[in-house]
Order: C-alpha cells, then sequence, then structure tokens
C-alpha cells in the first residue's frame, strides 16, 4: 500500500521477492499509484483512486489461504496535504494494522521520510505545494507538526508490537524534490526495504537490485498510468485496488 514511489518500482519490487522465494507460491495485491491517500481520494491529471482503507484490499487479503503474510504500508504523507489532519491518518493506519496484526502478518512501514524544515525551505515548500497539490491550503508549519506527529506514532507503534516494523533512513535516497526518491536510488532505496523484509521472514536474497531494473520498472509503471490510468485502453489485473 502506497503511492508514486511505490507505483514506480512496483515491477522491480514484485520480481526480485519472487527470486527470494523461488518456486514457492507467491502473490501480490497492491494499492498504489501517484497521489494515492489512505483516507483521502488522490491522484493526478484525469484520474482519481479511492483511499486505501476504502478500497478493500484487506478483504482479498484476508480470503487468502498463505503461511507468510507481510503487509508493507509506505508513502505515507498524500493525505496532509488534500487536508487530512494527523489524528484522521494515524486512526486509518491503526486500522490497518490492528486487522493485518489478526492474520499474524509482519508489518513493515516508512516513516514520512522528509525533514521539513532541515530539507526544504518555505519558498522550496510553495512551489512543491503549487505543483503537486495546487488545491491544498496547508501551510509550512502544519505540515512540519504533522509530520512529526504522523512519524511518532509509526515510531510508538513499531516498539509496542513485536510484528510491526519500521523502516527508516530512507531519507538519505529521496532525490531534488525530497518526495520522491531518487531516479539513480530508487533501486538501493528499495533494496534496504525488500532486505529489511527478507531478514525478518527469514528468507534469503538471492540477488541485488540494479539501476536498470529501477529504470525498467519506473517505465513500465509510466505504460500503465498513460494505458490503463489515463486513456483506459487496458485494464490492470486483479492484483490492482
Amino acid at each position: 500500500m502506497g503511492a508514486s514511489n511505490l507505483a514506480r518500482v512496483y515491477s522491480m519490487l514484485t520480481r526480485h521477492i519472487l527470486s527470494c522465494f523461488e518456486k514457492n507460491k507467491t502473490e501480490f495485491l497492491n494499492a498504489l499509484g501517484p497521489g494515492r491517500g489512505f483516507c483521502a481520494k488522490g491522484g493526478m491529471f484525469n484520474f482519481t483512486y479511492p483511499p486505501i482503507q476504502d478500497c478493500r484490499i484487506l478483504d482479498a487479503a484476508e480470503k487468502k489461504s498463505c503461511d507468510i503474510r507481510v503487509v508493507l504500508i509506505t508513502d505515507i504523507g498524500n493525505d496532509l496535504m488534500y487536508g487530512v489532519s494527523a489524528d484522521t491518518l494515524i486512526k486509518s493506519l491503526d486500522g490497518l494494522i490492528d486487522r493485518a496484526l489478526k492474520w499474524n502478518a509482519d508489518i513493515f512501514l516508512t516513516s514520512i521520510h522528509v525533514n521539513l524544515k532541515k530539507d526544504v525551505n518555505p519558498i522550496t515548500f510553495f512551489i512543491l505545494k503549487s505543483f503537486f497539490y495546487p488545491g491544498s491550503s496547508i501551510t509550512y508549519e502544519e505540515t512540519d507538526l504533522f509530520i512529526i506527529k504522523v512519524n511518532g506514532y509509526l515510531e510508538g507503534k513499531a516498539e509496542q508490537i513485536k510484528r510491526v516494523h519500521l523502516i527508516s533512513g530512507m531519507g538519505s535516497f529521496a532525490g531534488a524534490d525530497k518526495i520522491h526518491y531518487s531516479l539513480l536510488k530508487t533501486h538501493s532505496a528499495w533494496e534496504k526495504i525488500t532486505d529489511e523484509i527478507c531478514q525478518v521472514i527469514k528468507v534469503p536474497v538471492r540477488k541485488k537490485m540494479r539501476l536498470a531494473d529501477g529504470l525498467a520498472s519506473i517505465l513500465a509503471n509510466l505504460y500503465r498510468l498513460i494505458f490503463c490510468d489515463m486513456f483506459r485502453f487496458k485494464k490492470k489485473g486483479r492484483e490492482y485496488f
């Protein structure tokens, strides 16, 4: 479950995980897309995605029969730009996490990797907000407080519950806009995430992610956006929610 960073690497990520599990049956379900929110509708251009909390991905996952269940919740932050309060987002994430815990899933979270006061000055913030979220009225100070509160919740959840794992340090892979991972570092960012997942579930990593894999995955995502989401020439698979 995530937004643009996850959408960009979805093809690479699933291929990489499949290689780790060799011939064992592995299924993927996803709720992703640029501008995707957990509580609010989000998207870009002429298409929108439903809120992740309402898209029934967990209903579908609950019906699957499997030995190992892994839930990845990433790209948290779009909701704040759509006017959702930190408390509302935390309540939504809490519901998703608590429900997945009932299946004995291991849950992996990434914190909001932007340190606003350190990484983004008010003028740059205004420019990025106007470009990516033209209708947003949130202020610089409100955004900073939101990030601190949500990241505090994520840290506390991981400390309290053994099966909840917080993956930190992702800010080192951020690109110039501080929102998306750098094109040249995307494969390294997701290699770090998959390595931590595989370490917890005790599955050996059999190969490295390469820059070429990351770029190919970004092109595959662009193809989906244009032909499936924007112009709807093709339908996406059943794994997409």
